[in-house]
């Protein structure tokens, strides 16, 4: 409780604002909260409020992913009420708003690209890019954004990873450092392999919708832990191309699943421990 130095808000029923949002919520020292957008909703979710009144003293601030037409202006309105300070994050797209974001940061020199059509690459990318110090910037799909081509343009020397390949970020920037898989569940292995050999912990959440993984991201690679975040089905088997990874870790290494039975069932759950080592 009033532990929080700030809180990031994106919207629950669609992911493209979110898919940049973990590296911020890292740099800021708090969580990615979710709330419906402003299509669905137009006040802040009631469970969400209380969670940042017990966690985010009076006078903290509450990043906004998104313009009004993603996030109510109620929502900065009731926020303002009590007592917070409200930033707003609000491209015009979700491929200004990630620059936006980026430019929050700071510009920092490392940059992980990713598409922002599909959601998988970018939350496989979270712990990584906050482990690395990164920005997440999207790409459409294997054509690049012209907002991020812009940005990349203002920042020759930065170090870029494309995540996913030829089909997704790694078409749109063939000069970035590559990494992927075939698949979505290849391509979290090729990052956690990447960035995080011999973790000491990983996580795990469901590949059918984003918001488990979203604050699962920052979950993994924040407050002392650091691992990879892989992607799984609801029910088992295990995807195949994840195992590897599992079966290269210590015997006993840690994981986290987020989500309820309904997102990872109970066996996918034993499988990850059978797979571990």
């Amino acid at each position: 409780a009033g532990s929080a130095k700030a809180a990031v808000l994106a919207r629950s029923d669609f992911f493209s604002d979110a898919l940049a949002g973990g590296p911020l919520a890292a740099a800021v020292d708090g969580p990615l909260l979710i709330t419906p957008g402003a299509p669905v909703r137009t006040s802040l979710d009631p469970r969400v409020e209380m969670e940042i009144e017990r966690m985010l003293p009076a006078g903290g601030t509450v990043y906004i992913l998104g313009g009004d037409l993603a996030l109510s202006p109620n929502i900065d309105t009731t926020l303002e009420g009590l007592g917070y300070k409200v930033v707003r994050e609000p491209g015009v797209d979700e491929y200004a708003t990630a620059v936006d974001i980026a430019e929050a940061l700071g510009n920092p020199s490392t940059i992980f690209e990713a598409t922002g059509l599909r959601f998988y690459d970018a939350l496989s990318a979270v712990p990584a890019a906050i482990k690395e110090h990164a920005a997440i910037l999207l790409t459409d799909g294997s054509t690049q954004a012209p907002e991020t081509a812009a940005y990349l343009t203002q920042h020759p020397g930065d170090t870029r990873y494309a995540i996913g390949g030829p089909l997704a970020a790694y078409g749109a920037d063939p000069t970035a450092i590559p990494v992927y898989g075939p698949d979505l569940f290849n391509t979290s292995a090729a990052v956690a392999t990447q960035f995080f050999p011999s973790a000491s912990i990983f996580g795990a959440a469901t590949a059918v919708g984003f918001p488990d993984a979203l604050g699962g991201g920052v979950f993994m690679a924040t407050d002392g832990r650091m691992g990879p975040l892989l992607l799984v089905n609801q029910s088992t088997p295990l995807p195949p191309e994840i195992t590897p990874y599992l079966n290269s870790l210590a015997v006993g290494t840690q994981g986290y699943v987020f989500g309820g039975p309904l997102a990872v069932g109970a066996a996918v759950l034993a499988a990850l421990q059978a797979a571990v080592g």
